[in-house]
């Protein structure tokens, strides 16, 4: 008996959901390039369900790395050298830089006002690491007025944040790339209400880790910055439990979060 048309269908829609799965592991090698080369960074992160480690290519040796866990919510950065550990929630750990910013707030003076949020669908983008993607565009504008010493200096700056992504392959959190990205924006995010409009623009129009972020900085007397975070490669590199894991012995660490350096 020839099958229906229709139980044909329903086999071949369920062979391509099938085909689409998101993998519960693999990798991903990514890069970060500015207008200087101390924005330079690179580094691999190696995923295994809702836990990854991320690891740095660092030319001087330093030998920590990030363990990543409860689908990004949880931030662990392990120092072998010092055999310490220390603990941050994911959203804490992304925003460092503003609440570090933040927390110098007995020598700084900074106050928002006229500050927007713009998001922009602009269709189908390129091929990035085997993979289409959609671009999207978050422009930003604001006035400050920052003071220290008794001196206050008005700011008026923009920024265009574009993305791309495959809203099919929802990439593992990389709150380290979150620190590096919004680093032209830490001023307007040490104003809480600014940065919880930022994170909630940013979720609604991009899945998951983009596969390639392009931020360009204008400031009020036309000079302009660059800052560009792709991922060059998926694969299939497996992470063991042991490596998600921080090793036996190791000592945990806690501080304040907003004196805490992250060597990036």
């Amino acid at each position: 008996m020839r099958p229906s048309l229709a139980l044909v269908s329903t086999i071949a829609l369920a062979a391509a959901a099938l085909g689409a799965q998101q993998p519960s592991s693999y990798s991903y090698d990514f890069r970060a390039s500015g207008d200087h080369d101390s924005d330079a960074m690179r580094g691999t992160v190696r995923v295994n369900g809702g836990r990854a480690r991320l690891d740095m290519q660092d030319d001087q040796g330093d030998r920590q790395y990030m363990l990543v866990s409860a689908d990004g919510r949880e931030v662990t950065v392990v120092k072998p050298d010092d055999r310490t550990y220390t603990v941050f929630s994911g959203d804490d750990f992304a925003h460092l830089a503003s609440l570090g910013m933040r927390a110098a707030g007995g020598v700084l003076t900074m106050k928002l006002h006229d500050a927007t949020i713009e998001s922009t669908r602009l269709g189908k983008g390129e091929v990035i690491a085997g993979h289409s993607t959609q671009h999207v565009r978050v422009t930003e504008r604001w006035s400050m007025d920052v003071g220290a010493m008794g001196f206050t200096e008005p700011m008026n700056q923009s920024v265009e944040t574009e993305y791309y992504f495959d809203p099919s392959f929802r990439m593992a959190r990389n709150p380290l790339v979150e620190i590096v990205t919004s680093a032209m924006t830490v001023m307007p995010a040490t104003d809480p209400e600014f940065a919880a409009r930022e994170d909630s623009v940013r979720k609604s129009i991009v899945r998951g880790m983009p596969l390639r972020t392009v931020i360009t900085e204008h400031d009020e007397k036309g000079r302009t910055s660059r800052m560009v975070v792709e991922v060059t490669r998926i694969g299939t590199d497996r992470v063991t439990d042991a490596e998600l894991r921080v090793p036996a012995g190791y000592t945990r660490k806690d501080g304040d979060l907003g004196r805490f350096k992250v060597k990036l």
